[in-house]
């Protein structure tokens, strides 16, 4: 069921303990109990529709999931993992395993006429266009384990009554509009411990997020690649002051993609409504550099210049993230983040939050591999090591 045009998917969501406060923690500095991991999604375009879905198109999803809980650690008392589809007009239609309550043996189910999920016969299916549809296995499920989400753009599945370290399997099936080609997915978890002994600890997970190529749909100049492939990942964040820098940072943007780097940007996915703040923070803390492009409006910004809160908001939204970073763990984000000097620029415009007298910069002569030699080989380089 794993198409030929198709790359495994595979990220992971780390797991905190964090000392219990009321406010959202952007980089949670705790005890790692252990991560949840995702990989080998298989995705089959339901072909052809069941009558009563013109206009769309509909996916049957394998989706894979690990919880790794640590040799010597207490199992938490349960366990989630939430996929949400960060596109418009994208439904769950249906999910398994639904309500458990009691272990289950492997059963085998097909997909009805309204592309529901129901315990196959032997009399087999009166609607699926083919085997795949036909028979759909999923594995033993223990016990406890509750989906919700259905109806909406996401699936979360919560395991209770003792959580089980090891794969789980899932199936989902997605509805999207017919001309969708790819589907940003942000992937989250939790859980929660039995007791905390005291600590005063709460449980916490980063977000992870990556981009599910569709079946059937044409390949892109660049083709979108899972997170965790051993590309590094890089955020860029620049202020969108006039046409021609905004020109040449995707111009950087595409030099970069061309050399191998998995770049996020904000002019990625602009045909879908997002949630642009969980964007932004899952794309700072996720990422393996930052490249920050120096321009007037950027250094303004950091250096407290610019006056009019009204203007520039998303520049000023990542550079407060970015310095709270820094302020937090700098010898860390002091490797991570890359002041970047584009042709025409002056190291002078780089916010002195990013210490460019006294720390590396990147002045680039021109938008060329050659000339970009010395940042690409940072950021082919462990942020971490």
């Amino acid at each position: 069921m794993l198409s030929s045009t198709e790359k495994p998917m595979a990220g992971s969501v780390p797991l905190f303990l964090d000392v219990f406060v009321r406010s959202v923690e952007m980089a949670p500095d705790g005890i790692a109990i252990g991560l949840i991991r995702f990989s080998g999604w298989q995705l089959h375009r339901i072909d052809p529709l069941p009558a009563g879905f013109a206009g769309h198109a509909a996916y049957l999803v394998r989706v894979n999931y690990e919880f790794d809980v640590p040799p010597g650690e207490m199992p938490p008392a349960w366990a989630e993992v939430q996929f949400e589809f960060d596109a418009a007009d994208v439904m769950v239609v249906d999910a398994i395993p639904r309500t458990v309550s009691a272990a289950e043996p492997p059963r085998t189910y097909e997909l009805t006429g309204q592309l529901n999920f129901v315990r196959r016969t032997d009399g087999g299916s009166c609607w699926a266009a083919d085997a795949s549809e036909a028979n759909i296995a999923l594995p033993a499920v223990g016990p406890e384990v509750t989906c919700s989400g259905l109806g909406g753009a996401r699936a979360r599945w919560r395991h209770s009554g003792g959580v089980h370290a090891g794969t789980h399997t899932a199936w989902l099936v997605l509805l999207a509009p017919a001309d969708c080609t790819e589907l940003p997915v942000l992937a989250g978890g939790a859980y929660n411990l039995t007791e905390d002994g005291g600590l005063v600890l709460r449980a916490s997970g980063q977000p992870d997020a990556f981009t599910v190529r569709l079946p059937g749909a044409p390949e892109p100049d660049v083709p979108a690649m899972p997170a965790g492939d051993g590309r590094p990942r890089v955020f860029v964040s620049y202020a969108q002051e006039s046409p021609a820098h905004k020109k040449a940072v995707m111009k950087l943007c595409r030099l970069l993609r061309r050399t191998g780097v998995d770049v996020r940007v904000d002019q990625d996915g602009l045909e879908r409504r997002r949630n642009w703040d969980a964007w932004t923070t899952t794309q700072l803390l996720r990422s393996d550099y930052v490249i920050v492009v120096a321009s007037p409006v950027y250094k303004a910004v950091g250096d407290g210049e610019l006056t009019d809160g009204t203007r520039h908001r998303g520049v000023r939204s990542e550079y407060d993230r970015l310095a709270d970073l820094m302020h937090r763990e700098r010898e860390l984000w002091t490797r991570k983040v890359l002041p970047v000097v584009l042709p025409g620029r002056s190291p002078d415009e780089i916010p002195l939050t990013f210490l460019p007298a006294i720390s590396d910069h990147y002045i680039l002569s021109a938008i060329t591999a050659d000339a970009a030699a010395d940042l690409l080989k940072v950021l082919f380089t462990d942020p971490a090591a």
